[in-house]
């Protein structure tokens, strides 16, 4: 078992060789941060972050935060049985977050959950609340206490079952199906090789413990700027002519879109890396798309056609690169899209490069992005509707190596360290420091063959690690653009997720709040679901709603069937038409506020769309609040989730908040009702925030914004970083990038506004911030280092306004 810590450098360092192993207490020099003390029994951890303590004879074990509170307790551990299993101890009003991507509510307490992608209509008609498991396996709690944060994580690929206090409300058993072969890593000893491991985070806010989870494995690296624009699907535009058709109408209509879909009617018979006669000379309608502002972004599935006459194929049957059936002798065949198909073995390096050589090739034609799908994976012919449990792999990586849980591909996120190696009774006290991300992990090799069921849930993941190579290879300095329906943890190193296939109901547009928001609690923080809904028909109405609330999540895309009706913005006649038109511009407008939220995903980890609990822990109407998020920590968004809503009850955590459209201002603490007006959703500024927009544009493109406006809302104080780059990229990696730390301070009647010097190597290409001061009565007298600039008043919009021209140096801003 490892316990990651929240300071995985100084608060639980490994031992030094035969440190705390002899009967008595063994204690670490003082300048390590930690206290290890031994009885004939029990091993006990202290730090200044928390105490861990566990039973040899027994295995139970306790959690202890710095605060002296109890944040786990597991009474049962029998992880050398077969199938290993736990169960923690539920304390009174504790809640249970996280679970990656999962149906029912925000808390999951209450629940049972399984661990195990599957592609839902192969199992069901739709999503509904009581399916145990969906496309994304993410065994990862944040546990809630008192509003005091801790976090569990089980790294374990095979199938688990966690019963969340359905079975006993009092009790948390979590099971796993296999002791995973042979994932142990070889530099950590225990009895129990095999279960994979098992990690604890001390917080005590929800923000330390994702910071540490995400520390363990790994952070969003930054997408390309045009990413975060909107995004059109359907499966599927079947021809060149309705992809340019529907290219036109965005720009005749002038609704801003910056990427356009592919589902598989491009493909020639759905061979993977192709495109048919529908589609005529590719290259061409690619390059005509760009000349436009649209990347092309088209769905690859794992499925190789078994075609003889098949390039792919043939390659790939050279490179020994698929899948073995049962018995290992032969590849495994199965059905999906193209009929009878190769499956290949994602699970090893050399199979990933070579499908990266396959997918760079097809992304030279001038394909911007990949969308992985069916990468569970699913198939249509078998029982359990993906490849047999005894199907063999040829495995390279454990859950513990540098393509899944740890140590990132190419070096983004992960922190130094992480864990401390505690084995279970038989073996007692002992430690090994995880290895460093610059250590080579050990490698099973070609010809270690392993079945199935030990690996599935990190098929999806290993797909979409192949795809961001593939797309490293086409352009080796452009960030890569994947979209991936499946995963593991670790996914947000790879790829966006989006949540699959929804359906076109008031009741899916609800619920995919807090599927998002556990999805962003387990670490994936560029994530959202299908706008209108992918199944069934859309009205106007729920169009016009979901894409109003779709521009406020980190993926904004409109996805549908192919028997439903159309639901492009335009699709339900003028009004709505409007209405999605002004709610996608608002996303345009927010592009540099959401540019810097994905920006600090990619630092700490912290989501971008955030559930009120992140900012408000110790508040039990917030920590319950479900149907509303922070976009940030400054945007309040509350979307309408029922039809011909008149009004709805908004919840307000402590503070001040000003309605986003008519700038009232309303204490905190308390529901408010508002009114629900067809033109936009309720959004509330945090008192005391700083928001930067820019002016709306059809689509991103390589320039700049030359003006930034930055609104500040008075009644309190906020800092951000503002960071700057290229936008297209991987420059950032290189510290070509530049930074300032903007803060607003109001001490009524007098407020400053600091704009920190300028770091980094890269030159900032704002010309002008625009200062727009709101819920303003009058013109204000406004210094910039100490002169005296002119300001401007709107009464009609309650707005003071005023230009600073940018320079690196400190702007130092004050009103009175």
């Amino acid at each position: 078992m490892r316990v990651g810590q929240r300071n995985a450098r100084t608060d639980f360092p490994p031992l030094p060789a035969g440190e705390g192993r002899g009967e008595g207490e063994g204690v670490v020099p003082s300048q390590a941060g930690f206290k290890c003390s031994r009885t004939a029994q029990r091993t006990t951890l202290a730090t200044t972050a928390g105490k861990f303590s566990i039973n040899r004879r027994t295995g139970a074990w306790t959690l202890h935060d710095s605060g002296g509170l109890e944040v786990f307790r597991c009474s049962q551990l029998s992880l050398a049985d077969a199938p290993p299993q736990l169960t923690l101890q539920l304390a009174e009003g504790e809640a249970i977050f996280g679970l990656g991507e999962s149906t029912g509510p925000f808390n999951k307490r209450g629940l049972i959950r399984e661990f195990w992608n599957a592609d839902v209509l192969g199992h069901a008609s739709c999503i509904h609340p009581s399916l145990r498991n969906l496309y994304v396996s993410i065994p990862f709690a944040l546990s809630l206490r008192e509003g005091r944060a801790a976090g569990l994580f089980w790294d374990n690929p095979a199938r688990q079952t966690w019963d969340i206090g359905c079975t006993e409300p009092d009790k948390f058993h979590l099971r796993a199906a296999s002791r995973v072969g042979g994932f142990q890593p070889p530099s950590v000893e225990s009895s129990s090789t095999g279960t994979g491991s098992l990690y604890l985070f001390l917080g005590p806010t929800p923000a330390e413990v994702v910071a540490r989870f995400t520390e363990l494995t790994g952070r969003m690296p930054l997408p390309p700027r045009w990413a975060l624009g909107y995004q059109q699907s359907r499966y599927g535009y079947a021809s060149r002519a309705e992809v340019e058709r529907i290219a036109r109408e965005f720009r005749r209509r002038q609704i801003p879109c910056d990427a356009l879909h592919l589902d598989i009617h491009h493909m020639d018979g759905h061979r993977v890396f192709t495109f048919g006669k529908a589609f005529p000379r590719p290259r061409e309608m690619l390059a005509k798309l760009a000349r436009r502002g649209f990347k092309a972004v088209a769905i690859v599935d794992p499925g190789v056609k078994d075609d003889p006459k098949f390039g792919v194929l043939k390659r790939g049957v050279a490179q020994r690169a698929f899948v073995k059936a049962p018995g290992g002798r032969r590849d495994f065949i199965g059905k999906v899209w193209p009929g009878k198909s190769r499956f290949p073995d994602f699970l090893n390096a050399p199979v990933r490069d070579w499908w990266a050589t396959e997918q760079a090739a097809f992304q030279r034609l001038g394909l911007a992005g990949i969308w992985n799908d069916m990468n569970e994976p699913a198939l249509f012919d078998i029982p359990g509707k993906t490849l047999p449990d005894d199907a063999h792999h040829e495995c390279d990586a454990s859950p513990a190596c540098d393509l899944f849980s740890l140590a990132p591909i190419g070096g983004e996120g992960r922190g130094e360290g992480a864990a401390l190696a505690i084995a279970n009774a038989a073996t007692g006290l002992v430690t090994r420091p995880t290895p460093s991300p610059s250590i080579p992990l050990p490698r099973w090799g070609r010809g270690k063959s392993i079945k199935h069921a030990l690996v599935h849930n990190l098929y999806g993941s290993a797909m979409a690690a192949a795809s961001r190579k593939g797309a490293l290879l086409a352009a080796p300095d452009q960030r890569p653009f994947i979209l991936t329906r499946a995963g593991y943890a670790g996914i947000q190193r790879h790829a966006a997720v989006w949540t699959g296939d929804n359906s076109s109901t008031w009741e899916h547009l609800a619920e995919s709040i807090p599927m998002l928001l556990n999805l962003s609690l387990s670490g994936v923080a560029f994530c959202g679901a299908d706008v209108g809904g992918f199944l069934d028909h859309c009205t106007g109405e729920l169009l016009a709603r979901w894409t109003q609330m779709g521009a406020f999540t980190p993926f904004f895309r409109n996805h549908a069937n192919n028997d439903s009706r159309a639901q492009e913005p335009w699709a339900f006649g003028p009004a709505v038409e409007a209405q999605c038109r002004d709610a996608i511009a608002l996303r345009y407008q927010l592009l540099p506020y959401l540019s810097g939220l994905f920006a600090e995903a990619h630092r700490t980890g912290a989501p971008i769309m955030r559930p009120l609990l992140w900012h408000h822990p110790n508040d039990p109407a917030a920590v319950a609040c479900a149907d509303q998020f922070l976009l940030g920590a400054s945007l309040l968004v509350a979307p309408i989730l029922r039809p011909e809503a008149r009004v709805r009850s908004v919840y307000l955590p402590v503070g001040q908040w000003f309605d986003f459209w008519s700038g009232e201002l309303y204490d905190g603490g308390q529901h408010v009702l508002v009114e629900a007006v067809p033109e936009h959703i309720p959004v509330f500024v945090r008192g005391g925030s700083v928001v930067p927009t820019a002016a709306p544009r059809q689509f991103i493109s390589g320039a700049a914004d030359p003006v930034v406006n930055l609104h500040v809302w008075p009644h309190g104080r906020s800092a951000f970083t503002w960071q700057e780059d290229d936008g297209e990229s991987l420059g950032y990696e290189r510290g070509e990038l530049a930074t300032r730390t903007i803060e607003f301070v109001d001490r009524a009647p007098r407020r400053e506004l600091v704009l920190g010097a300028t770091q980094g190597a890269w030159a900032s290409r704002v010309q002008t911030w625009r200062i727009v001061l709101r819920s303003a009565r009058r013109a204000y007298r406004v210094w910039v280092n100490d002169r005296r600039v002119e300001a401007g008043f709107e009464p009609n919009l309650g707005v003071c306004l005023f230009d600073v021209a940018n320079a690196p140096g400190e702007l130092r801003i004050k009103w009175l």
